[in-house]
């Protein structure tokens, strides 16, 4: 019967205007405001962003012209502005005692852009009282703690809207047993909790099967999440606790829920929005979203005449047919368009928590084409928050700034043309190239030496070469914008020479760089410090800890980073030892310029390539078993090379494609990291740079734990350096070659066949399998077939490269005297060998003639990676000749280094490393690069994650054991 009573005590505790008193919650704490004079104190909550909440304010009101002012420096002076009461009016301040009262920042100014709050009089210019803003404070927002995922209950992102509300994304309960949404403190318990209040009929009806719905939880007047620790789904016949989050370290520092009080702003607030506060371009400002309905907030900006940003956008998600819509009727109307949403759909709108998003109005029309923009739920036809169209709005668009410039060394340019905030067209722009120290400069005043030089159309800051009629996109380097400079230039540096010059206006009305606004903001970290434990498990590189829920675990992953690499963790395919075949693992990495952090879901199926028809290394998603995405991001945060990833998956999911994890059992998972491909972007690489080399076995039932360090952040790497190396890579005996493919091609230059060798290269090299003297490892005992394609004609030298097998470093056996050939230092192993009469016989070795051929110079000095000198190159062979073809078995007499080379010319090949069974696969490439080099070759698609990858022998084997006891409240 204890049941009977915890309901009683519930229903008076949550029944419609029968709250208990709870303490009042006004938002994140400042700190005190101490009076001065005039009897001035309060203690100052961060109400939102931008408005601050006084408790116990107390002024005598006596002073002849006191306002409340905030300010940039650090003691409050006359230079502040004035902050309106708690009504809005700019009216000096009248008395107040013990009141409690909310000031609004005009303009959606934001509370961390000033360094203190004061009660200043000006007619005296005497401070009254002031607080100081913390550096770095962090303003209440909005925060996702967590989901609801247990017994026949799951759910997305669990939201914490503002004090009173509470969003749940796509929330599911998948059964007929009555249930109920439950707050409570303490134990998560049907005792401790207090039922909720259901939204639509304000009763205590129970929780019917609901599917992907969107539920918005809102406690009554008064109340606050702060005064609860968790939201649980419970059911009274029997006493069961489905699901259940636990939100205690977040309900202090989300958004009041109050009435703002937006005041008409002053002067000197209108000159402080046109000195730039917004911190991202967006465009030209439209307007606010109004009416507000269903939590609908944001700004709308033109970004161009074909695209409308909206900025810090909010919306419940909880109407049914909502869509962003436009129109030319006179106010919004069902008879609108409906616009593409970010990712390019026309479904309904689904939930947004504080998003900037872009979206692109049809092709054929721009901005003034439409009188309104609106937030347009259909089935009722109405507006859940629109922006009227000025017909005559002036929209951001390309502006031309200079034509038919002329200068020395023959440079001429037709237009020049901002594109965006960041990007320069110059079109038809010739220079001879001749000027020794010529750049692409930019700067501030007139132009001069000390100017910021501008990479050129390949992104290089270099001297800039020759060019005729071309036309160049130049994009400004780093944070630079266009309304940072006032001149560009094509400058000489040593003898201060412009050939020409433009002027940069002030304050261009030019669209902003839309690509960077492609993808939504990244989420705030949820703080990780409340898992009870945490493990290294690459040392110095990757970290994991991990909280267990009812039915699922959260874990963070924190990892050093770049651009370009990704790193993984996960669960191995045999529950006894590391095996990557069958395993179920989540791959983080960088995604595009604004690097976006994206966490995949992946089943490795197989040693190959994903294919949409027979599988392989596939995101669940992507692979043609149709599986499902079952990890949900709930934070993320990139900075200064430093990952951190909080994600949460089910203990046990229906998707075939994932591991269960047994509370009571244990569970061996596998982690390393690696480069990522150049194209197709997005696929993981093998992993040359981190992996685990021992087994480390980590008890999760252990009593609580934290034996991680904290990650020192990690710079961005220069950019690469002439020296460094590419080519070389290790062709592991792991990834299963057997067959290889010799063809010419170039040296790489200084960075190429030199720098791998030591030796000088004298202009064309072997290249293997399509790439560039790779060390090929091969195993005693089995057959390897290597196919000639170095050409046949023996009359013409620079096209004749019998492909041999040696143990010579140079090669160029038919230059060495024949009583010297087969014999220690000249072996002839395979390809070419000695026929009956003791000459060589060459004919195995020579075939059709492929060579990787420069497109137009050789450009190994001009490039960042080994995939972009690829580019400039192209696959030409003879035609309607067959290759040479041989197989080669090493065995016990064969040396443990030998060469692949031409049998007609030195120093074309390199190593093979000859090993026994069972022998581990030591790579001698990494021993002299840098892991994870941007200029090592980036490999093919034999070299997939779980491709030649094979992390089946190679990631480490940690043991996770899991707490066989759920602790219900943490």
């Amino acid at each position: 019967m204890a049941w009977i009573h915890a309901l009683l005590v519930v229903v008076a505790l949550a029944a419609p205007g029968v709250v208990a008193t709870r303490p009042q919650y006004h938002g994140k704490l400042i700190g005190t405001l101490p009076g001065l004079k005039h009897e001035v104190y309060a203690t100052v909550y961060a109400a939102s962003d931008d408005s601050f909440s006084l408790v116990n304010f107390t002024y005598d009101g006596l002073g002849p012209d006191a306002h409340f002012i905030v300010g940039t420096k650090d003691t409050p002076d006359a230079s502040g502005l004035n902050v309106p009461d708690e009504k809005g009016s700019w009216a000096k301040l009248r008395k107040y005692a013990n009141e409690t009262i909310i000031i609004t920042l005009p303009n959606n100014t934001k509370i961390n852009g000033f360094k203190y709050l004061a009660v200043f009089c000006r007619t005296a210019a005497a401070l009254f009282g002031y607080i100081t803003i913390p550096t770095n404070f962090e303003t209440p927002k909005q925060v996702t703690v967590g989901t609801l995922v247990g017994q026949h209950t799951k759910s997305g992102p669990v939201i914490l809207v503002d004090s009173m509300t509470m969003l749940i994304v796509h929330f599911t309960y998948a059964t007929k047993v009555d249930a109920n949404f439950f707050v409570g403190t303490g134990p998560v318990d049907i005792s401790n909790g207090t039922a909720m209040l259901q939204e639509k009929n304000k009763s205590f009806h129970p929780i019917k099967a609901v599917k992907n719905k969107n539920i918005t939880l809102t406690l009554a007047e008064g109340d606050a999440w702060a005064n609860y620790d968790w939201l649980a789904v419970m059911s009274l016949h029997p006493d069961t606790v489905h699901a259940y989050v636990n939100f205690s370290h977040f309900s202090k520092a989300i958004p009041l829920r109050f009435t703002k009080v937006d005041p008409m702003p002053t002067e000197g607030w209108k000159a402080l929005e046109s000195r730039g506060q917004q911190k991202t371009y967006l465009g030209k400002k439209l307007g606010d979203l109004s009416a507000g309905k269903h939590g609908v907030f944001g700004t709308l900006y033109a970004g161009s005449g074909k695209a409308l940003i909206l900025e810090d956008f909010s919306y419940d998600g909880t109407a049914p047919d909502a869509f962003f819509m436009v129109g030319t009727s006179s106010q919004p109307s069902k008879d609108g368009i409906v616009l593409t949403n970010e990712a390019g759909s026309t479904a309904r709108l689904s939930a947004y928590s504080s998003k900037t998003i872009v979206l692109k109005l049809p092709s054929d029309k721009v901005v003034t084409d439409y009188r309104w923009f609106s937030v347009y739920r259909k089935d009722a036809e109405m507006s859940l928050g629109e922006v009227a169209i000025p017909s005559d709005f002036d929209y951001p668009r390309e502006r031309s700034i200079g034509s038919s410039l002329s200068g020395a060394h023959r440079t001429h340019v037709g237009e020049v043309i901002l594109k965006d905030m960041k990007t320069l067209f110059l079109k038809d722009f010739s220079y001879d190239g001749s000027a020794p120290d010529a750049f692409f400069l930019c700067g501030k005043g007139r132009p001069n030496p000390q100017g910021t030089k501008v990479p050129d159309e390949n992104g290089r800051v270099a001297v800039i070469h020759g060019y005729s009629h071309a036309d160049l996109t130049l994009t400004l380097p780093g944070e630079l914008t266009m309304f940072d400079i006032d001149w560009f230039a094509v400058y000489c540096i040593t003898y201060t020479e412009i050939f020409i010059s433009v002027t940069i206006p002030k304050n261009p009305n030019i669209p902003p760089q839309m690509e960077l606004l492609q993808t939504p903001k990244q989420m705030e970290l949820i703080d990780g410090s409340d898992f009870e434990n945490c493990e290294t498990i690459l040392p110095n590189r990757l970290q994991v800890a991990w909280k267990l829920e009812s039915n699922s675990i959260l874990f963070q992953l924190t990892t050093k980073l770049m651009a370009k690499e990704w790193a993984a963790f996960g669960i191995s395919g045999d529950k006894d030892r590391n095996q990557m075949i069958g395993g179920d693992v989540a791959v983080v990495y960088l995604e595009g310029p604004s690097n976006k952090v994206k966490l995949e879901d992946y089943y490795l199926g197989s040693k190959a390539q994903c294919s949409i028809t027979s599988g392989g290394v596939c995101p669940d998603a992507k692979s043609p078993l149709k599986g499902t995405d079952d990890l949900t991001v709930m934070s993320t945060k990139y900075e200064n090379g430093l990952l951190s990833v909080v994600y949460s998956r089910p203990l046990a999911t229906t998707d075939r494609f994932d591991k269960t994890i047994t509370p009571a059992g244990e569970t061996t998972v596998i982690a390393a990291q690696g480069p990522l491909a150049e194209e197709p972007p997005g696929v993981v690489l093998y992993h040359t740079m981190y992996w685990t080399k021992g087994k480390t076995t980590l008890k999760l039932n252990r009593q609580a734990q934290r034996n991680c360090q904290p990650l020192m952040s990690s710079q961005a790497r220069e950019e690469p350096k002439t020296e460094t190396q590419f080519g070389g890579r290790d062709i592991l005996r792991r990834e299963g070659v057997t067959t290889f493919t010799a063809r010419i091609g170039p040296t790489g230059g200084s960075r190429g066949y030199a720098k791998i060798t030591g030796t000088p290269g004298w202009g064309i090299v072997w290249w293997i399998n399509d790439e560039l003297i790779p060390v090929l490892h091969v195993e005693r005992g089995k057959t390897y077939t290597f196919i000639a394609e170095g050409g046949h004609d023996d009359s013409n030298s620079a096209r004749y490269h019998p492909f041999y097998i040696t143990d010579s470093r140079k090669g160029g056996g038919s230059k060495e005297d024949a009583d010297a050939l087969g014999k220690p230092g000249h072996l002839l192993l395979a390809g070419v060998t000695l026929g009956p009469d003791g000459k060589p016989d060459v004919s195995n070795a020579v075939g059709r003639y492929c060579e990787w051929e420069h497109k137009s110079i050789d450009q190994s000095n001009n490039v960042k990676t080994f995939e972009e000198f690829k580019k400039t190159l192209e696959l030409k062979c003879e035609p309607n000749v067959k290759s040479g073809m041989f197989t080669w078995t090493p065995d016990e007499k064969t040396p443990d280094i030998v060469y692949y080379q031409c049998f007609t010319h030195y120093y074309l090949g390199w190593k093979i490393l000859v090993k026994d069974p069972g022998t581990p696969d030591e790579p001698i490439a990494s021993k002299t690069d840098t892991p994870g080099d941007p200029m090592t070759p980036k490999h093919d698609s034999a070299c997939m994650f779980g491709s030649s990858l094979l992390m089946t022998s190679m990631l480490a084997c940690v043991t996770l054991r899991l707490s066989s006891q759920l602790t219900r409240h943490q």
